[in-house]
């Protein structure tokens, strides 16, 4: 169901007058015209309350106790050049009131002033910037530039978009930073009544969505009164808010591009060309002021380094600057040793470590956002985190925050941070920061260690072959129905004589090789029992899952089956082969391929796409412990689909780019803006009859499955599809029934 739209925002005006009586009157008599007012009785705390920022205008007299209205209005004519000033007297004559508009105040009212004459001035001066493209870029730029200029960076930068927001009328303004070593787009900041919306989906990738757009081709992106059109913008939720207009800029930088800056409105007449040329211009000191935040933070971690001469001293000290500057309790930080891919050195400045099991075991390939080189902050309850926080991470962890140290695609280590139980409502938006400064620390860290190569991790891993080598001996089959197969036979279900292990085989594959512990199976598998009680129970079921596919019994050295300790994991090293696995590593290739090499791209996406058989365990629809999983690989799978379209469409291969909207559709058949493309494509091609079936097998699936109807731009296509399907049907028509159509239409002209 859509959101209700906020009621507009009110204006903000600041009454300042010595006299308590009449500013409480005038404030009274704002208020009645819709105002949100409130009063102050000097220049000083008039001062003060600039400097909170949001205020659309002052009223203030010209005689005050202290500072007088005048200087008051020289410094904010100065510093807030936004917000307007209206003087009030009563010693009003003509120099006076000439001063006072020279000096740059926005009318003058001399006392007494009836209610009308306060009301007029008030809606003259509130209207100055009300006409579409009316406001001035350079005042504007300049408040941007005195916003960012704060000793937190997100704070200025927050207060800038407050400027932006209420210099345009738009609703809602939110900045994008680009992680530094895996570039993916991250929210950071953003303002207005849509907060819920906008923070509903944090990260985008390259390419993808209008922040991965705008940061991979550095160029900005405007829509105006049709949003909602749009099928390259990802973010449901916000559309569903209101928003109609769009303007998103780059922040620009001399290496390439820092992040983007976004605008967003609910007006259709929203002037997005005169915002474009505003935002384009504050986009340079936004950019600045992130160059130079994220540039201290790094000249910090450099300061406490040194040449790390007294390692553990000092590596304790930059992860307790890390910590102060996340806001979070405690933390970790582990070095790994490239030649096992283990820890060799780990400090923590809190009760325990907060080292996960995949770096434990040396099972770094297990986690995908490690290998990208992608931070992971994670709010309290564990069932939403990312599957290999949900497995890997000790019992201990509440609200994480995971950073890798990597620096030149190498990882030499990595931090991990908790906020604990009074974790902020939004732990993601300092991010980029924490991984600047882990980016730094590993940049220390190249003169003592080469590091693990990510890219190699992921390339060399026999599960990501594309084609040629051996056949698994073992092959677990996660997309569709669940299944076995050892040799290319399927091993029937009914040989495993404990009906819970092959939900434990489920869950460990679903880890893809990282190890779980033992209480967190036990939680899964048996959520009512006793710990003690739940880990005999376990013992079993491990022993009829290995009685069954493990082929060497006797000397007790499991193949497949592992554990260390509590931790239990499928060994992927081996002959094993798991489509889940293989769809995640070829995904991350692929994705990264798309960057360089669009045929090497093309091929690796392929073969991920092929790898997804159907929703992942089908044979257990309703299984909640997997819902969270299943609909993120089928995200991914429509995700993958649509960047293979886009590959395809570049090299003609229409048929092919129909194949991947077919089967997106099918993956996600309430997609409208996959259809969208579907049939455009198709009229484009002279298929619309094809088109047309497309939307009438959406049209009943709407009707029968959810009752609602087409959105309005899919109407609207399809009214164009079939005036082209009518036009193709008389060009196809015999000579002999054309003729008699011309016949009628001439006679029905001539009566």
């Amino acid at each position: 169901m859509p959101m209700a739209p906020p009621q507009t925002r009110r204006a903000r005006i600041l009454v300042v007058d010595d006299h308590h009586e009449v500013a409480a009157v005038v404030v009274e008599q704002l208020e009645q015209i819709g105002a949100a007012a409130e009063a102050v009785h000097s220049g000083e705390d008039a001062l003060e309350r600039l400097r909170q920022g949001e205020l659309d205008l002052v009223l203030c007299d010209v005689v005050l106790p202290g500072m007088s209205g005048l200087e008051l209005l020289r410094l904010a004519r100065q510093h807030w050049p936004l917000t307007k000033v209206a003087l009030m007297s009563g010693y009003g004559t003509i120099d006076s009131a000439v001063l006072a508009m020279r000096t740059g105040a926005c009318d003058y009212l001399a006392k007494p002033f009836t209610n009308d004459a306060l009301i007029t001035s008030v809606r003259r001066a509130l209207a100055l910037d009300d006409v579409a493209g009316g406001f001035n870029v350079a005042a504007i730029v300049g408040e941007v530039a005195a916003a960012v200029a704060s000793d937190d960076m997100l704070d200025g930068l927050r207060r800038a978009l407050r400027v932006l927001v209420r210099a345009t009328g738009a609703d809602d303004a939110e900045i994008f930073l680009c992680e530094p070593e895996g570039r993916d787009p991250l929210l950071c900041v953003w303002t207005g009544p849509d907060d819920d919306a906008l923070v509903d989906r944090t990260r985008f990738t390259a390419g993808t969505g209008y922040p991965g757009i705008v940061v991979a081709s550095g160029k900005p992106i405007c829509r105006k009164g049709n949003l909602a059109d749009d099928p390259r913008y990802l973010r449901k939720r916000v559309v569903e808010a209101g928003i109609r207009s769009l303007v998103a800029v780059p922040l620009p930088d001399a290496r390439g591009v820092l992040g983007s800056l976004h605008v967003m409105s609910r007006r259709d007449d929203f002037p997005v060309e005169r915002v474009l040329e505003l935002f384009e211009r504050a986009a340079v000191p936004v950019a600045s002021a992130v160059r130079a935040g994220l540039a201290a933070l790094r000249q910090s971690v450099d300061t406490v380094c040194g040449d790390l001469e007294d390692g553990g001293r000092q590596l304790r000290v930059v992860l307790e600057l890390m910590r102060k500057v996340a806001g979070a309790q405690y933390g970790t930080l582990a070095l790994i040793d490239p030649t096992t891919d283990r820890p060799s050195q780990v400090v923590s400045t809190g009760p325990a470590s907060l080292v996960c099991a995949h770096a434990e075991s040396g099972a770094l390939a297990s986690c995908t956002s490690l290998l990208a080189a992608h931070g992971v902050a994670a709010q309290p309850g564990r069932r939403d985190w990312p599957e290999a926080c949900r497995c890997g991470l000790p019992r201990r962890a509440v609200s994480p925050c995971c950073l890798p140290l990597v620096a030149n695609g190498r990882l030499h280590g990595l931090v991990v941070l908790d906020f604990g139980r009074t974790a902020p409502v939004h732990t993601h938006a300092r991010l980029v920061q924490l991984l600047c400064m882990a980016s730094q620390l590993a940049i220390r860290l190249q003169a003592r260690t080469s590091g693990v190569m990510l890219r190699a991790a992921a390339e060399t891993s026999e599960l990501i072959a594309i084609g040629g080598g051996p056949a698994p001996e073992l092959e677990l089959r996660c997309f569709g129905p669940f299944g076995v197969w050892r040799r290319g036979q399927q091993i029937p279900a009914e040989s495993f004589t404990r009906g819970k292990a092959l939900v434990l085989l489920k869950l460990l594959a679903l880890a893809g090789g990282a190890p779980v512990n033992r209480d967190v199976l036990i939680e899964q598998l048996w959520p009512e029992v006793e710990p003690r009680q739940g880990a005999n129970r376990l013992h079993g079921v491990v022993h009829d899952l290995r009685s069954v596919i493990e082929t060497n019994r006797t000397d007790r050295d499991w193949r497949y089956v592992r554990n260390r300790g509590e931790l239990y994991y499928l060994d992927v090293t081996g002959p094993l082969d798991i489509d889940l696995v293989r769809f995640r590593q070829l995904l991350v290739r692929g994705v990264r391929a798309d960057e360089e090499n669009a045929a090497e791209a093309a091929t690796l996406l392929e073969a991920a796409v092929d790898a997804y058989r159907g929703e992942l365990f089908a044979d257990e629809p309703f299984a909640e412990w997997c819902d969270a999983e299943r609909a993120s690989l089928r995200e991914a799978y429509v995700d993958a689909l649509e960047r293979l379209a886009r590959l395809h469409g570049s090299q003609g291969n229409d048929e092919k780019v129909l194949s991947c909207w077919r089967r997106a559709l099918r993956a996600s058949p309430f997609r409208e803006d996959l259809l969208i493309c579907q049939m455009e494509l198709l009229r484009q091609l002279g298929r619309p009859r094809e088109a047309l079936a497309a939307f009438e097998e959406h049209r009943r699936l709407l009707e029968g499955d959810v009752d609602a109807e087409a959105s309005p731009a899919l109407l609207a296509l399809h009214r164009r599809v079939r005036s082209a399907a009518q036009l193709a049907a008389r060009s196809e028509a015999p000579p002999e029934a054309r003729r008699k159509r011309a016949g009628t239409a001439a006679r029905q002209q001539r009566s």
